[in-house]
C-alpha cells in the first residue's frame, strides 16, 4: 500500500531556503507481534509494531489503530470484549472495540502496566501501586502494592493478579485485593510472567530464576527444571491439569498440579511466542500471526498472515527508486524485492554513491552496483563484525566489531587492511568509518575520544577532542571532509561539527532527544539528523554554518534508517507516521 500526502514548505534558519514535502508513506509487510488479547466471536487484538489491530477468525483485519509511538508494551481486552487498552512508550489508550473511538488516554509512569478488572475498570500499575480507574469518570483508587509492587499480571477475566515484590510473589483475588497464595522468590529474579489456568484458579509464575505454580489456598509448587524456563518462552495451558512450555521450536509438557515434566521434549513448528485463549485457541506470534490448535501444536499455523510493518531498517534509493524493507530491499513503487546479495541474516547495509554494501551474519560482504553483485573476500573469523559504514562516494567501507575492524575497497573488491583492538591499544571498538580518500579509518573506542587510524602505518591519534566524560555514538564525514560526531554528556545529546584538518568543533548542535542517525547529503552541503524527538524527529542543518534549516516528522517508531538519494533531492526515514499505516517515509527536498 502507498499513501501520498500533499507538499508543504518548512523553513527555519537563514543559511538558505529548504523545503521538505510532506512525506510519501509506503507500507511493507513484516510487523513484529508479541502480545494478544482475545475477544468474543473468535476475534483477537494483537500488536503490530506500534499498531494495535483486531483480527477476525481468519486473521483478516477488522480494525486498526496507529496512534502510538514506539512498540506496544502492554495490551489487554476487557472481559466483555467491548474495550481494548494498549500502552506505548509515551501514551496509554483505551478504545471502544466496536466503534474504534478512543475512550480515554493518558501519560504512563516509568513502570506502568495495564489490564482490566472483571467489571471493566482499567487497572494500571503506577510507581509501585496498582490502581483502579473508572473509565467513565476517570477517577482512580488504589488497590494494592503501596508503592512496593514491581510488576503485575492480570487474568483475562479480571479476577486474579500475580504481583511481584522485592522478595515474594503473590496471587491476589482482585475482588477484595487479598492474597490467596504467596511464595518467596530468589533475589536473582529478572522479571515477571504469569499464565493463568483456564478456570482462573491457578497461575504459572516465571521470574527468570524460578518457575512456580500458585493456586488459591494451596502451598506454592516448584516446577521441575523451572530455573530453565525463560521469561522469553511461552506457557500455554492445554487444560486445567496440564500446560506446555515452548521456546525456540521445542516444547515440554508439565503437570499443573505437581509441576513435574511429562514425557519427552516435543518438536514444534513455531519458533515464536505462543499465547493460549478461550475455547482452545492458540496464537503463534512473531514476524507473522498464525492460528494453532491445542491438539496439533506441532503442525504449521493455519491461517497465517504477515501484518503491515511500522518501520524498515534497510533501505536505499536504487536507480532513483526508493527501496526498503526488514533485512531486504523492496521496490516501494512496485512491491517487488531486489536481490542485492546477503539477504540471509542481513546484519547491516549502507548506500552511498550508487553502491549498496551489505554485511550478513556469516561475515560475508557484498557490493551491489549497476545491477551486479560483487562478493568481497572472506574477513577474519576472529572478529564478529556488526557495523558497516562507507565513504561518501561509496568506494570504501569500514566494518567493525568489538575485537577489530577492516577496511574494504569496493572498486577493487579487496580487503585493504584489518586491525585488532589489541593492535590499536583499545579495549573495544564500537564503530568505524573510512575517510573520504580511504587512507584512514575513524574509530570510536570503548572510551575516550574518537581516533584517526592511519591505514599505512597503523598509528592512531585523536580525530576530534570532545568534552570530558563525553561518550561518542556515531561518526559521519561529508565529501568535503567535514566530520559530524554524535555524542552525549550526562545523557544530554550533542553533535559536533569539525572542519577538515581540525580536531575541535566549530559548531556544537544540542538536541532534546537522543540522536539515532547522521547522514550528509551527497554534495556534503546538508546534514540530516534523526532523533527520538516525539514531534520533530528529523532535523536538517546547513553543513558550513551549522544552521538549522528545517525539522519535521512524527514517526511511529524509533528507527536508524536515514538515507539520501544520489541527487540529494529525496530523503528516506525508515518509519511510518503516527496516526496512519506505513513503514517508511520519503521526503522530497528542495533548495
Amino acid at each position: 500500500m502507498r499513501t501520498l500526502l500533499l507538499s508543504v514548505a518548512l523553513t527555519l534558519g537563514s543559511a538558505s531556503a529548504l523545503t521538505l514535502s510532506k512525506p510519501a508513506v509506503y507500507t511493507v509487510p513484516g510487523a513484529d507481534s508479541h502480545l494478544a488479547a482475545f475477544l468474543p466471536g473468535g476475534q483477537v487484538a494483537v500488536d503490530a509494531d506500534n499498531a494495535v489491530m483486531i483480527l477476525d477468525q481468519n486473521l483478516k483485519t477488522v480494525r486498526a489503530w496507529y496512534g502510538l509511538q514506539g512498540a506496544v508494551q502492554a495490551l489487554s481486552a476487557s472481559p466483555d470484549g467491548t474495550r481494548v487498552a494498549a500502552l506505548g512508550r509515551d501514551r496509554w489508550v483505551v478504545w471502544d472495540a466496536r466503534t474504534g473511538q478512543e475512550v480515554r488516554s493518558g501519560t504512563p509512569e516509568y513502570d506502568t502496566t495495564l489490564a482490566f478488572a472483571a467489571d471493566g475498570a482499567l487497572l494500571m500499575l503506577n510507581d509501585g501501586t496498582l490502581t483502579r480507574m473508572d473509565l467513565q469518570s476517570g477517577q482512580t483508587t488504589d488497590l494494592l502494592g503501596d508503592g512496593e509492587a514491581y510488576d503485575v499480571r492480570v487474568s483475562a477475566d479480571g479476577t486474579l493478579a500475580a504481583v511481584i515484590y522485592e522478595d515474594r510473589v503473590d496471587l491476589v483475588a482482585l475482588a477484595d485485593a487479598q492474597a490467596v497464595a504467596s511464595s518467596a522468590i530468589s533475589d536473582e529474579w529478572d522479571g515477571l510472567e504469569a499464565t493463568f489456568s483456564p478456570d482462573a484458579q491457578a497461575a504459572v509464575i516465571r521470574t527468570g530464576s524460578e518457575t512456580l505454580i500458585l493456586r488459591g489456598g494451596a502451598e506454592p509448587t516448584e516446577v521441575e527444571g523451572g530455573e530453565d524456563l525463560s521469561l522469553d518462552g511461552s506457557v500455554v495451558f492445554l487444560n486445567d491439569a496440564q500446560f506446555l512450555y515452548a521456546e525456540y521450536g521445542e516444547g515440554q509438557l508439565f503437570d499443573a498440579q505437581t509441576g513435574e515434566a511429562i514425557g519427552e521434549t516435543l518438536e514444534l513448528d513455531s519458533f515464536d511466542t505462543l499465547i493460549g485463549g478461550p475455547g482452545g485457541q492458540v496464537l503463534s506470534l512473531g514476524g507473522s500471526v498464525g492460528r494453532l490448535t491445542l491438539d496439533a501444536l506441532d503442525a504449521p499455523a493455519r491461517p497465517q498472515v504477515k501484518l503491515p510493518s511500522g518501520n524498515t531498517w534497510t533501505g536505499a534509493f536504487i536507480g532513483g527508486v526508493p527501496h526498503a524493507g526488514l533485512g531486504e530491499f523492496i521496490n516501494l513503487k512496485t512491491g517487488k524485492g531486489l536481490n542485492v546479495g546477503n539477504r540471509d541474516r542481513l546484519y547491516a547495509a549502507e548506500t552511498q554513491g550508487g553502491q549498496v554494501w551489505t554485511l550478513n551474519g556469516s561475515g560475508a560482504v557484498n557490493v551491489y552496483r549497476a545491477g551486479k553483485i560483487v562478493k568481497l573476500p572472506a574477513l577474519s573469523s576472529k572478529v564478529d563484525f556488526e557495523t558497516l559504514h562507507t565513504s561518501p562516494d561509496g568506494r570504501y567501507a569500514a566494518l567493525s566489531g568489538y575485537e577489530g575492524l577492516a577496511l574494504l575497497d569496493g572498486q577493487t573488491a579487496k580487503i585493504v587492511a584489518q586491525f585488532t583492538a589489541a593492535q590499536l591499544k583499545v579495549e573495544d571498538i564500537h564503530d568505524a568509518l573510512p575517510t573520504t580518500d580511504g587512507k584512514a579509518v575513524l574509530v570510536i573506542p570503548h572510551e575516550g575520544n574518537p581516533l584517526r587510524l592511519d591505514v599505512k602505518t597503523g598509528k592512531t591519534q585523536a580525530a576530534v577532542k570532545l568534552p570530558a566524560d563525553a561518550s561518542s555514538d556515531e561518526l559521519q564525514q561529508s565529501r568535503g571532509g567535514t566530520l559530524a560526531v554524535a555524542y552525549s554528556v550526562d545523557d544530554a545529546p550533542f553533535v559536533a561539527l569539525v572542519k577538515p584538518g581540525a580536531t575541535t568543533a566549530f559548531k556544537t548542535l544540542k538536541f532534546t532527544a537522543d540522536v539515532r542517525a547522521l547522514r550528509f547529503s551527497p554534495d556534503g552541503k546538508l546534514l540530516a539528523v534523526l532523533t527520538n524527538d516525539a514531534k520533530n524527529a528529523l532535523h536538517v542543518f546547513d553543513t558550513a554554518s551549522g544552521t538549522l534549516l528545517t525539522r519535521a516528522g512524527q514517526f511511529s517508531l524509533r528507527t536508524n534508517l536515514l538515507t539520501w538519494s544520489d541527487t540529494g533531492t529525496q530523503l528516506m526515514v525508515g518509519a511510518g507516521q503516527v496516526g496512519q499505516p506505513g513503514s517508511v517515509s520519503v521526503y522530497d527536498v528542495k533548495r
